[in-house]
C-alpha cells in the first residue's frame, strides 16, 4: 500500500474534514499545487478553489474553499479555511 498522508481540514466553525489521503491538491497562491507522503515542509496561502483529496478506492472528496492557509509535514496536511462547500463528484 502507498504511504498516506494525515489532511485536516478547518475552518473557523469546525473540523470539515480529517483522514488520511494519498495526495491533496491544493489551490496555493504560487499555483496548484500536489501533496503527497513524504513533501518538504511548506507553509503558505490559499486561494480560492478546488481543493481535492485523493484515496484509495473512493471517489475523490472535492471540496470549494475560499481563501486561508495550510501547513504540510512530512505525512500531515492542515488547511485553515475561512469557508468551504463540498463539491460533488462522479467516479469515471
Amino acid at each position: 500500500m502507498a504511504a498516506m498522508l494525515r489532511v485536516k481540514i478547518i475552518t473557523p466553525k469546525e473540523v470539515a474534514y480529517d483522514g488520511t489521503a494519498l495526495a491533496v491538491t491544493i489551490p496555493a497562491e504560487q499555483g496548484e499545487m500536489q501533496v503527497y507522503q513524504g513533501h518538504i515542509p511548506v507553509l503558505a496561502r490559499v486561494i480560492k478553489g478546488i481543493v481535492r483529496i485523493e484515496s484509495p478506492g473512493a471517489d475523490p472528496a472535492c471540496f470549494a474553499v475560499d481563501e486561508g492557509f495550510f501547513r504540510v509535514t512530512q505525512d500531515e496536511v492542515s488547511l485553515l479555511i475561512d469557508t468551504l462547500h463540498a463539491v460533488k463528484t462522479v467516479g469515471v
